[in-house]
């Protein structure tokens, strides 16, 4: 992460700039993949740059950043802005905001690439960019938990209608005791009629970790998820399985992950073989990050 003076930020612009800190980040990540039955070797690719600055006024530590992503060659940018102290609590928003479902899952999502189909959805455009999310996590009450509500507005148009302007709230806890963490959340839609729930547990100890999840979804697709991943850290990288199943009214696929990364400073490459139900799940990759 590379600091950036603010006096020489503040001399781009014609008026004077509070003086925070600023700082710019990001990752590059590109992977070679080989699905059997398609015949085809490819790649993908994901960039994203972030700038942010920070400051301390009046008790209260105040964060903003900008992200620019680029996904397989779809440019995308988000931001948030967040205020705190261990008084208030957190309260952050912006259009890269998580929902709180959002921002307590992937516990068992443990693969480099692909899986993590257990993360719950909170509907198809309930995480776009274009809608703005606040969350609030409240001060510590007991050491060891974690309380959060989150409230997002999608981007509808100013009409008569409202099939496309609707809230979403949700609502989620953690508690963590030693190296064991439980987690729950609930999330609403209005577009849904239906809630989307979330639970989790982790254990860790040492080099190993391990973790189970569900989320359950029960609109017309009846949908319930569920993933496990255990992690072993044997210094310069990790071992690593995950596996996850897909209820769908009853129908299950299922699909696995093993791999093995390696950490060269900020660089980590991995070898990852997934296989699933189908031949289209099947499939080798090999892949580089790198984040500064």
């Amino acid at each position: 992460m590379k600091k950036i003076i603010a006096a020489a930020v503040a001399t781009a612009f014609v008026a004077p700039v509070m003086a925070a800190d600023v700082t710019v980040s990001g990752d590059l990540e590109y992977v070679f993949t080989k699905f059997e039955g398609d015949g085809n070797a490819t790649y993908v690719h994901d960039q994203d740059l972030k700038i942010a600055a920070s400051e301390e006024a009046d008790g209260f530590a105040i964060e903003a950043y900008i992200l620019n992503t680029s996904r397989g060659g779809t440019d995308s940018a988000a931001g948030q802005v967040q205020l705190s102290n261990p008084q208030f609590g957190t309260i952050a928003i912006g259009t890269d905001t998580s929902h709180a479902i959002n921002a307590i899952d992937e516990v068992a999502d443990k693969a480099e690439f692909e899986m993590g189909d257990s993360n719950p959805s909170i509907a198809s455009t309930g995480d776009d960019a274009t809608n703005v999310t606040l969350l609030y996590t409240l001060p510590t009450l007991v050491d060891g938990l974690s309380l959060m509500a989150s409230y997002g507005a999608a981007d509808g148009t100013n009409d008569a209608g409202s099939d496309d302007e609707y809230a979403i709230n949700g609502y989620a806890a953690v508690f963590s005791v030693g190296g064991v963490s439980a987690r729950y959340a609930t999330s609403s839609n209005d577009m849904n009629s239906y809630d989307t729930t979330y639970t989790a547990v982790s254990y860790s100890n040492g080099p190993v970790f391990a973790a189970y999840q569900v989320s359950n979804n029960d609109g017309a697709a009846n949908t319930d998820t569920t993933g496990v991943s255990l992690v072993y850290n044997y210094g310069s990288g990790n071992l690593y399985t995950e596996q996850q199943t897909i209820d769908t009214n009853g129908s299950e696929a299922n699909d696995s992950a093993v791999g093995i990364s390696y950490k060269i400073g900020g660089a980590n490459i991995y070898i990852q073989r997934n296989s699933g139900d189908t031949v289209a799940d099947n499939g080798q990759f090999v892949g580089v990050e790198y984040a500064f």
